[in-house]
């Protein structure tokens, strides 16, 4: 039995792969289909959360519908 491969996303990956197309966003499709599992810790989610508060992103985590009850 193959096992999937196991990541961990820093932010800059998590953040380009939520409000950009590219290679992150195809890692988290794959995420999302079961192809890779995800790992993370309390730290990280917690800097992804202030990193998307931020008013340079915030305009643009409003257009995606994103809120940050999702993650």
């Amino acid at each position: 039995m193959t096992r999937r491969p196991r990541l961990v996303f820093d932010t800059n990956v998590v953040v380009s792969a939520l409000l950009w197309e590219g290679k992150p966003g195809q890692l988290l499709a794959k995420a999302e289909s079961g192809e890779i599992q995800l790992y993370t810790s309390r730290i990280l989610l917690d800097e992804l959360q202030e990193t998307l508060e931020r008013p340079k992103l915030a305009k643009r985590v409003g257009l995606t519908g994103l809120a940050s009850s999702k993650w």
